[in-house]
């Protein structure tokens, strides 16, 4: 029998991407992609978290030939939507902040970095806005 294991928020990215959208509603941004990630409560988070899936869609949204995204909508959105050409960020939220760091900069950052984690130090410092919770 396995031990009992910690429960964990399983919906933490969902969690934060509705107080994100709330954030985005009240200060409009420039159409982008965006991939979400959750330090988990710690002051850095794995490069690893962010999957070279993730980091190849968000490169594609970035060119010219661009990515059709479907989507599941339920209210009335549209079946498909098209990004070509368009700014790709990842969003990390840590314990008291969260950054919007655009995906070249991520990917300069992992390959550079000595670390196999982003700490929220350095993500600040690569970060095109960081805003505090």
């Amino acid at each position: 029998m396995l031990p009992n294991l910690p429960k964990q928020n399983k919906h933490r990215e969902a969690d934060f991407g509705l107080k994100l959208r709330e954030w985005i509603m009240k200060n409009p941004r420039q159409t982008c992609s965006i991939e979400i990630k959750d330090s988990r409560g710690k002051n850095s988070i794995p490069f690893s978290e962010i999957t070279q899936q993730q980091i190849s869609f968000a490169l594609l949204v970035q060119s010219d030939k661009g990515a059709l995204v479907r989507v599941q909508g339920m209210n009335g959105e549209s079946d498909y939507i098209y990004l070509r050409s368009e700014q790709a960020n990842v969003i990390i939220k840590y314990p008291k902040f969260f950054c919007i760091i655009p995906i070249n900069n991520f990917i300069f950052e992992k390959e550079k970095s000595k670390r196999k984690s982003l700490t929220e130090d350095r993500a600040k410092e690569i970060s095109t806005k960081t805003i505090k919770k």
